[in-house]
């Protein structure tokens, strides 16, 4: 009967597939119906149902998006998945892009997923930039992406980091937040990359940065007129 009953749910378009086998959502009264305006999260929602403590989360513009940062992100959802983890068979279908990033910071979480915080994603960047797709978009976002993230976040999702991803990180924040940099320590050191190494779009010479991938040179982006370095947090609840 359960069976019968769960049948007739999903034809009438009540119960929409998540991608996982047993696991569906139910859709409310705006979006039910033989179709259905769906939600490339579902395959997310659908693994973590079934595994909920998976290290998985939604990020970079992706998490943005899902944050209000920015208005729009990547047709593909972006997840991340630290590098140890396999990828659940559900999420190789291509309805997702999986990164791998190791974070330090606890996620947030929205619509029942596990997101990255701001500080994370800024940090992301500046450890696996060729995760990036759209770096003229994450550029334009990067203002308002430091001025969501509290400087203190910021040091702890850096801490333990490479050199390279440190130097990296300051070559971002060269005019949004010029002083963050020195604020958490952070001096030149050899040549660092920016992207794959091949033919050089620019070089930094206060930082000693081959950049090779972003668009344009970081140091032309005008912080927010709210700040111009981010603020301290203050004390939240944090889900992992």
């Amino acid at each position: 009967m359960p069976r019968r009953v769960a049948f007739q749910l999903r034809e009438r378009g009540w119960l929409l597939p998540t991608g996982v086998r047993g696991a569906y959502e139910f859709a409310p009264a705006e979006r039910a119906g033989p179709i259905s305006g769906g939600d490339a999260l579902l395959a997310v929602q659908g693994v973590l149902s079934e595994n909920p403590n998976l290290p998985i989360a939604v990020a970079l513009g992706t998490a943005l998006v899902m944050q209000n940062i920015t208005d729009r992100g990547p047709d593909v959802p972006e997840l991340a998945l630290p590098s140890s983890q396999t990828v659940p068979r559900p999420l190789r279908r291509g309805n997702v892009r999986i990164v791998r990033f190791d974070a330090t910071l606890p996620t947030i979480q929205l619509r029942g997923i596990p997101v990255h915080r701001p500080a994370t994603v800024i940090v992301h960047l500046a450890h696996r930039p060729n995760d990036v797709r759209n770096w003229a978009a994450m550029l334009e976002a990067l203002p308002d992406l430091v001025a969501a993230a509290p400087e203190d976040e910021i040091a702890e999702e850096l801490q333990g980091r490479p050199q390279a991803t440190r130097v990296r990180f300051a070559y971002l924040m060269r005019s949004v937040a010029p002083t963050l940099a020195s604020a958490l320590g952070i001096t030149p050191a050899g040549k660092v990359w920016f992207g794959p190494r091949g033919p050089l779009l620019r070089h930094d010479a206060a930082w000693n940065v081959a950049d090779t991938i972003l668009p344009f040179a970081p140091g032309i982006i005008a912080p927010t007129q709210t700040s111009s370095e981010p603020k301290r947090s203050t004390p939240a609840h944090h889900d992992r």
